[in-house]
């Protein structure tokens, strides 16, 4: 008996020992689970070369050339500086030294010159659509030679689509990367994917070369990242709630006075760049007419939608792009407001007639249409008021609603009247992505073709010289959508994100996103 005791004690002693001074063995892992905005969930790959989606993950995997700080400037990261020639048709890019893939192999310009000329064989070839060739200049210089200025590419490159991969990886897995194999430069390593239901990363333990909107330029604080795909608002709440997850990304606004009264949650307002608005079938009955068009955007009361859908968060939007874009500030002419007696005029000048159900009726056709939405609560939501407003207007609107992973091939059937939709971008070519006429159905849900758009879209696109003639350009462009009233703008939101206490964070975040740079910076209690 008083053996057993002896090698008990003895036990106890070496592991008080470890304790004392080797604690690192016994600290707790660091994990940080996050619920992904269900918007962003449904990947099928993570290969940037390849999707034509991206969510947020990307920026913890990848490292890009440059970064958008949340002040709108562009900051150096994988680069250690640029330089554009005065005539805009040389541009010289020079790469940090001593940054290695998570598979050891090393970024140089070689691999540059390599994912710049697979990026203009892919789905984002639109984003270096003016490079004409590429000179290797040394190790860690290529000289991008251009076929025309274009002002925005520096933009292009602070876009997760445009996080660098390991050249090694993709020629080695093949097809298989992106989706078994994830291999980039980023604070993070891609560990496991499980198809609807969560993405797993782990610390990158030889990061260092973190960008200026950190102040942790690595390795991260924390040992493991979780991204939680859960897709219903009320289950992604109860998580945060019940401390399943640690960040609740753009936490659904139904829940979020409930948050701000919790003690243990704080709520973190960033700037977005996501605009809600209602598109329109130009093809479909009734709505390939500019004027019902018209009718039909003026009877959204913005306001109404604002307060009701979003508790007043974010604020009401006139035209097609967010607020802080240059190519917004359009003449107020073209900016679309509430007006219902205006409306009303309208269709009374089409013959159009109120019958004794308050439907509008011409030549015996009611003006019946459905109304498309996902079935995620902020859009749903809209659908309802907005189906309620139409119907002032003598509309008759019947709601249907579609998982967000589905919609998108319903789109391409076309058969749909009015959709309830949502993007996140910050720069106005996002006009070309929603209004080309090439890609009807999707991304053009609007079905829109028109010589005239068509011809303003690529002179903003591909003509302007510099960025004062790019922002005219698009102006330009985006006047004319408007006085089309493919849309009817709704609202500007903004990301509202819910963090358990327990993670820290130095100071409000200086990236575009939470979920990205400001990572680098946060602990866990």
């Amino acid at each position: 008996m008083k053996k057993h005791f002896n090698i008990i004690r003895f036990v106890c002693l070496i592991i008080l020992i470890l304790g004392l001074f080797c604690p690192s063995l016994y600290a707790a892992e660091k994990v940080l689970k996050i619920s992904m905005d269900a918007g962003n969930a449904g990947m099928d790959t993570f290969n940037p070369i390849t999707t034509n989606r991206t969510n947020n993950v990307y920026y913890l995997i990848y490292d890009r050339l440059v970064e958008m700080g949340a002040d709108g400037v562009i900051y150096p990261h994988l680069l250690k500086s640029w330089n554009v020639s005065e005539d805009g048709l040389t541009i010289t890019f020079t790469l940090r030294e001593g940054i290695k893939f998570h598979d050891g192999s090393e970024l140089n310009a070689e691999v540059l010159k390599w994912f710049l000329e697979n990026i203009a064989k892919g789905k984002s070839k639109y984003m270096v659509a003016a490079v004409k060739s590429i000179d290797i200049k040394d190790n860690l210089t290529v000289v991008l030679n251009m076929s025309r200025p274009d002002p925005n590419i520096l933009y292009n490159f602070t876009s997760s689509f445009t996080g660098i991969p390991s050249k090694k990886a993709i020629e080695k897995y093949g097809d298989e990367f992106g989706r078994k194999y994830v291999v980039g430069t980023g604070p993070f390593e891609f560990v496991s994917w499980k198809t609807g239901d969560e993405i797993v990363l782990k610390r990158n333990p030889n990061y260092q070369w973190g960008s200026p909107l950190s102040d942790n330029q690595g390795p991260a604080k924390i040992d493991k990242v979780i991204f939680k795909e859960i897709l219903e608002d009320s289950t992604r709440y109860l998580e945060f709630k019940t401390g399943g997850v640690d960040i609740l990304e753009n936490a659904p606004t139904v829940f979020l006075k409930k948050i701000k009264e919790d003690s243990n949650a704080t709520v973190i307002s960033m700037a977005s760049n996501t605009n809600f608005h209602m598109v329109m079938n130009t093809k479909r009955e009734f709505l390939d007419n500019v004027n019902i068009r018209k009718a039909i955007a003026l009877s959204i009361d913005q306001n109404s939608i604002l307060k009701a859908v979003f508790q007043g968060n974010g604020s009401p939007a006139y035209t097609y792009l967010i607020d802080r874009l240059p190519a917004r500030k359009v003449a107020k002419k073209y900016e679309i407001h509430f007006d219902p007696a205006k409306a009303q005029a309208i269709m009374a000048e089409e013959g159009w007639k109120k019958d004794s159900d308050g439907i509008l009726t011409k030549d015996g056709k009611k003006l019946s249409l459905s109304l498309w939405s996902k079935s995620d609560s902020d859009e749903r939501k809209t659908a309802v008021v907005i189906q309620a407003q139409l119907a002032k207007l003598g509309i008759d609107v019947k709601i249907e609603q579609f998982d967000p992973s589905s919609i998108k091939a319903e789109f391409k059937k076309g058969r749909h009247d009015l959709v309830v939709r949502s993007y996140g971008w910050d720069n106005a070519d996002i006009l070309e992505w929603f209004f080309n006429s090439t890609r009807p159905g999707y991304p053009t849900v609007s079905m829109w073709h028109d010589n005239e758009s068509d011809y303003l879209m690529h002179k903003a696109m591909t003509r302007s010289k510099n960025s004062e003639e790019r922002i005219q350009n698009f102006k330009d462009y985006h006047e004319y959508l408007l006085s089309q009233y493919i849309w009817a703008p709704i609202i500007n939101s903004v990301n509202n994100h819910a963090i358990n206490n327990r993670v820290k964070m130095p100071g409000p975040p200086r990236f575009k996103i939470l979920i990205g740079a400001p990572i680098m910076d946060m602990t866990l209690n």
